[in-house]
């Protein structure tokens, strides 16, 4: 009896599969492994089980009850098939084949159903076995079959190379952190060097200044006239004593050079001790570590010099400068903005994009250009955590 098989059609390679493959068996020694010993079911059959086992006696008993299982049983596969019931078919065809399994038609039309519900695997075994029940299976379909494996052998290994190439340009992006990190190290140490022999020669400006004074209090001691009466200290000499206070060492900020020599303070000491102030609002602000600044003020206002790392430090110190009382102006043309002309690097944050990271290291929003250049980005594909190098603009 032939009975026609309608085309199934076969998905694009590339489509998503709905079939997950079952994992193999763990070769894990430690894996949790099933052993079939419990005991076996009593049976109430009347009769023995004839060669072929249980499968071959239903069949018997249904052709001796008039049926024809075999056709039925394909029959309904075939329409189950038809409605988009792929799971019936499946369990129709394999009951069939349990009752024969040379069945090479249904071999087949299980392969078909196996592609309809894109079970690649499946089907390729089902071809073969079909193919080995002597049934010619259509070069047309074993080829879309084999293209689909091979597609998804090709996404898994393009999976795996993108992967990998995430995984390298993570390790080359933690080697020039460590980089950056041992360069910024030895910048850190010269600079400590540096403060050390300001501090040293201001240690010793100090103990000058309080050798002066020692000698000026004494000859006034010895010679400050017959009237007996102690002589009021003269304005000058109150500038002085200022003017060491504020030199002294214990009182000078770490991280800000106040540009100022005992003569100079002791003409206007309202300046010097404006300039103090300032300078122990920069050295306190967290926004300005790694800076290298020098402040002087004079007449009410303030000149700033030095290097800051981007230009939000730059307007941070301005803003700090403005806030001190006795300071009404404040002039920021001699600092250096070291993204500018050194270049500097960047870690991604949430919210950033190219314009704000241009404003924060050059101070011009504008400025997205070399930033896209030197990575390759947009402001579309930034990720979080991304490390970005901002080139020099001058």
């Amino acid at each position: 009896m032939q009975i026609a098989i309608d085309p199934i059609s076969v998905p694009t390679p590339g489509a998503a599969s709905a079939h997950e493959p079952e994992p193999a068996p763990s070769s894990d020694p430690g894996a949790l492994n099933f052993r079939f010993d419990s005991g076996s079911r009593a049976s109430r059959s009347e009769q023995p089980v004839p060669l072929g086992g249980v499968p071959r006696a239903l069949r018997e008993a249904a052709e001796l009850a008039g049926l024809d299982p075999l056709n039925e049983l394909y029959n309904e596969a075939l329409r189950y098939a038809q409605e988009g019931h792929l799971r019936l078919a499946r369990e129709r065809l394999q009951m069939l084949l349990c009752m024969a399994p040379d069945d090479g038609e249904a071999r087949l039309m299980l392969a078909r159903v196996h592609v309809a519900g894109q079970r690649w695997r499946d089907a390729i075994a089902a071809l073969d076995e079909a193919a080995s029940c002597g049934v010619t299976v259509p070069p047309k379909l074993r080829r879309a079959v084999e293209d689909h494996l091979q597609a998804e052998r090709s996404a898994l290994e393009e999976q795996r190379e993108a992967t990998r190439a995430r995984e390298q340009g993570e390790v080359r992006s933690l080697r020039s952190e460590v980089r950056r990190l041992r360069s910024e190290q030895v910048q850190l140490t010269g600079r400590a060097t540096d403060l050390e022999r300001e501090v040293r020669k201001w240690a010793w400006a100090t103990v000058g200044v309080s050798a002066l004074s020692a000698v000026f209090i004494v000859a006034s001691l010895l010679f400050g006239g017959s009237g007996g009466e102690a002589s009021e200290p003269t304005p000058e000499a109150i500038a002085a004593a200022e003017a060491e206070e504020l030199l002294a060492a214990e009182n000078l900020p770490e991280g800000v050079q106040v540009a100022a020599n005992p003569v100079e303070m002791a003409k206007d000491p309202m300046s010097a001790n404006v300039a103090a102030k300032a300078a122990q609002a920069l050295s306190s602000a967290p926004g300005l570590d790694g800076t290298a600044l020098e402040l002087k003020v004079k007449d009410h206002k303030a000149m700033l010099g030095g290097e800051v790392d981007r230009f939000t430090q730059l307007r941070e110190a301005e803003e700090l400068l403005r806030a001190i009382d006795g300071i009404d102006e404040v002039d920021v043309s001699d600092v250096v903005i070291l993204a500018r002309t050194q270049g500097a690097t960047y870690t991604v944050k949430s919210g950033d994009t190219l314009s704000h990271i241009a404003r924060r290291h050059y101070g011009n929003s504008q400025l997205t250009k070399p930033i896209e250049k030197a990575n390759k980005v947009s402001s579309r594909n930034l990720r979080v955590g991304q490390t970005l190098t901002i080139p020099p603009v001058e």
